[in-house]
């Protein structure tokens, strides 16, 4: 089960690690940033080398999850609907037919679905909009089954399912008459399209009851994923693990999960490497980031215990790094840890939904930015362990050249 929640810090200082003194300074400076005494650093307990990214792939459910994060790559990002969708809800991956209601996903009721029509993987995204009185939401999921008649019984079951309850009414997409869509009040509704091997799930949310509104972000999310899935092969079950676990060597030099049990979040289940469509769908400010990424030549990302972006060069590195520490309203930033004068650090006002975090870093090395992330204390006090964890990023990274 992930842990979504956690107790807001308070900002209170406090820092273990001491700067050195040595007057040999390791590496060579780099424009725009002051030079850093790698060995000088305070990396507390933490892995401070690259470290190979060897996951368990012990059964079925392994394999597919790697196929589900490739899958992640080409879900519809929400916010490309509807700009205002800004707070992130679920970012999930299913792997087996009964994953998606482990964690309650999706309703018990469609368990059936999933399990009779022997779904393979699976990616899903929910995202609403901050204004409390003109609720918006957008839920956006691609299931892959083996066969495309596979696909066309499943979407059929679900709309079955669906209906089951009185009282539920179509509404008609524009382009997609194939489209199960269904209200029972015009504020919300769902729909399910079989799309090749894949059914696309799409659940929208309006402010009040619209059946017209409701149509439009339908076809918008339908014609976009549509587009999206124009791009996506599924792989062959025989050739998912010959696709790299570690592509060009980006998940070794992100921080590996903490082995002493201090990582705010339990599970690893976003692990791994993605593009950065795939990213987006993590990031607070995805709108910007969409941007960022593009302006600064983002076309990797490692997700481990730290999460770690390749950009272009070293320029729009840092360009990246001020991205990512953008403060929101509530946010504040921290005093940069010792030995790392380049590094930012951040206090969120709201703990982050999919690693159960409130505090962390940027460090930039070479073109590299690695975030690091911790949670401040119940006294309020941020965890000292969050400037050894940005230490040691910073030391993989330098390593990793």
């Amino acid at each position: 089960m992930k842990v979504r929640r956690g107790l807001l810090g308070l900002l209170a200082v406090t820092a273990s690690a001491a700067i050195g003194c040595s007057s040999s300074i390791a590496g060579t400076p780099q424009p725009g940033l002051a030079p850093v005494d790698v060995g000088a650093l305070n990396t507390g307990s933490y892995a401070n080398e690259p470290t190979a990214y060897d996951p368990s792939v012990g059964s079925a459910a392994d394999v597919m999850a790697i196929e589900a994060r490739r899958m992640l790559n080409y879900l519809v990002l929400p916010t490309d609907i509807d700009s205002a969708l800004t707070v992130i809800g679920d970012v999930e991956l299913f792997s087996f037919p009964e994953d998606p209601f482990i964690g309650k996903t999706l309703p018990e009721e469609y368990r059936p679905v999933t399990v009779d029509n022997k779904l393979i993987a699976g990616a899903y995204v929910s995202r609403i909009n901050p204004d409390l009185r003109h609720r918006k939401k957008l839920i956006v999921s691609i299931l892959r089954f083996p066969t495309e008649q596979d696909s066309r019984k499943a979407a059929d079951d679900f709309d079955r399912i669906t209906n089951a309850d009185p009282g539920r009414h179509p509404i008609a997409v524009d382009g997609h008459s194939d489209a199960k869509a269904t209200s029972k009040d015009d504020v919300t509704a769902v729909s399910f399209l079989a799309k090749g091997p894949f059914v696309i799930l799409t659940n929208v949310g309006v402010p009040q009851p619209d059946q017209a509104a409701l149509a439009s972000v339908f076809k918008k999310t339908i014609d976009k994923q549509i587009e999206l899935l124009g791009q996506l092969r599924p792989a062959p079950l025989d050739d998912i693990l010959d696709a790299p676990l570690d592509p060009e060597g980006v998940m070794r030099r992100a921080a590996p999960k903490a082995t002493d049990g201090t990582d705010p979040f339990y599970v690893e289940y976003d692990f791994g490497p993605l593009e950065p469509s795939g990213e987006l769908h993590y990031e607070r400010n995805a709108v910007e980031m969409q941007a960022v990424f593009r302006d600064s030549g983002v076309d990797l990302v490692g997700r481990r215990g730290g999460i770690v972006y390749r950009a272009r060069d070293l320029p729009a590195a840092i360009r990246l790094q001020s991205a990512l520490v953008r403060l929101g309203k509530n946010d504040e930033e921290l005093i940069a840890p010792p030995g790392l004068p380049d590094a930012r650090c951040v206090r969120l006002d709201t703990t982050d939904s999919i690693r159960d975090y409130d505090l962390f870093c940027a460090v930039v090395h070479g073109r590299y930015v690695g975030i690091v992330v911790s949670k401040a204390r119940l006294s309020g006090a941020i965890d000292p362990a969050l400037y050894q964890r940005a230490a040691a990023q910073y030391a993989i990274l330098a390593k990793s050249e």
